[in-house]
């Protein structure tokens, strides 16, 4: 729709000099044109009646059919007709009938409130668009701005660990994948539906926020951690889960993200077997969230250079995996990251740490004169 003054008037039934006199005398008011499209909508409709009344009914079907023209209000210009004549043309969706005499103020005085509708309606159209606009962007703003403090939360926790900022990304894509497998094979769509997946990946980079309460020679020990340093590295679900809760206690109603990445601090270091911390759960007590994000952090810690390991090669990183099944990891986790696996190792691959960044991580911390046990850092022997 362009402007919406002067009215633009279709009108049909008339050509030649009818029609130019017709438009004269709605100059400068009214735009009388003769065809449309999608950018050049009538404001009203004028159809001239007067020789071939007959002809209305197959006219309205045409316009009645276009897209452009369906909303238009319909006046028919005719002489007078009977009572049941302009009833059949009413309902045929005819807006309003013009009888003679004519003149030129009289034509224009009747279309006039047509005119005002229309802009109004235009108007209201074009208020509802910024809004929209002004809307959309804000969303994005506000989405921008809370995956901001996302990042800068998880860096900070993953920086003490000697994570990068490619492991949350991995994370995200590895959450996604596992989700999308295990509901195909459990058929349980409705437990995690496309937002409620979103919103675990999103969550998951939080998973170890508690890490930043943790001391961090003790994040960054290259050795075997004694069993008391590793009573207070194990802490970090539980302070991670903490400090979410505080965040959201402060709101004044419930923040789903905030909720789900409480859940995911506090269960990602259960196992299947109940052998997990900090709370000892297991099976299907264990969330969903907790299961899956799980198997994600030993995945990618085991295809990851640590300064106490090398990097496993995929294949065996998934033997790994498989050897866990229903002892770590729920089996139908497992099922669906080896039916996945080749997703798996695309995301991996796509968000694979830099080389060199690593190295001087590693270089910073130390190197470790052999393996750490594998108990010291949450990853399966």
């Amino acid at each position: 729709m362009n402007d919406a003054w002067p009215a633009r008037v279709l009108v049909v039934g008339r050509e030649g000099k009818d029609w130019a006199e017709l438009a004269q005398w709605l100059a400068p008011e009214f735009c009388v044109v003769q065809t449309w499209d999608e950018d050049t909508a009538p404001a009203m409709i004028l159809i001239d009646a007067l020789h071939q009344p007959s002809k209305l009914a197959s006219r309205m079907q045409v316009l009645r059919a276009d897209p452009v023209c369906r909303a238009a209000p319909v006046l028919v210009m005719a002489e007078p007709v009977e009572e049941q004549t302009l009833q059949s043309w009413l309902r045929l969706g005819v807006s309003d009938v013009l009888t003679p005499p004519w003149s030129q103020a009289r034509l224009r005085a009747r279309l006039k409130p047509y005119a005002q509708l229309h802009q109004v309606s235009v108007l209201l159209r074009q208020g509802q668009q910024h809004f929209e606009d002004a809307l959309r962007q804000r969303v994005h703003t506000v989405a921008l701005e809370r995956d901001a403090l996302l990042w800068t939360l998880a860096l900070l926790a993953e920086r003490r660990d000697h994570e990068t900022a490619r492991h949350r990304l991995r994370m995200q894509g590895y959450v996604r994948v596992l989700g999308q497998g295990w509901r195909r094979l459990s058929g349980r769509w409705a437990e995690l539906d496309d937002e409620r997946l979103d919103l675990m990946a999103r969550a998951s980079a939080l998973h170890d926020l508690g890490k930043l309460e943790i001391p961090v020679h003790l994040l960054r020990k290259p050795g075997r951690l004694t069993p008391e340093e590793f009573a207070i590295v194990k802490t970090h679900t539980l302070r991670g889960h903490a400090a979410l809760a505080r965040a959201q206690a402060q709101l004044d109603e419930p923040c789903p993200l905030l909720s789900m990445a409480q859940e995911i601090a506090l269960t990602h270091q259960e196992r299947w077997d109940g052998s997990g911390y900090p709370q000892g759960l297991a099976g299907e007590a264990i969330p969903l969230s907790g299961r899956i994000v799980a198997l994600a952090t030993v995945y990618d810690a085991l295809i990851s250079v640590r300064s106490y390991k090398e990097a496993l090669p995929h294949d065996t990183a998934v033997a790994v995996i498989g050897g866990c099944r229903g002892t770590h990891f729920d089996p139908l986790l497992v099922e669906a990251f080896e039916r996945e696996h080749e997703a798996i190792r695309e995301v991996a691959a796509r968000y694979a740490d830099d080389a060199q960044e690593m190295q001087r991580w590693i270089d910073e911390a130390g190197h470790a004169s052999g393996p750490a046990d594998s108990a010291s850092k949450d990853v399966p022997a």
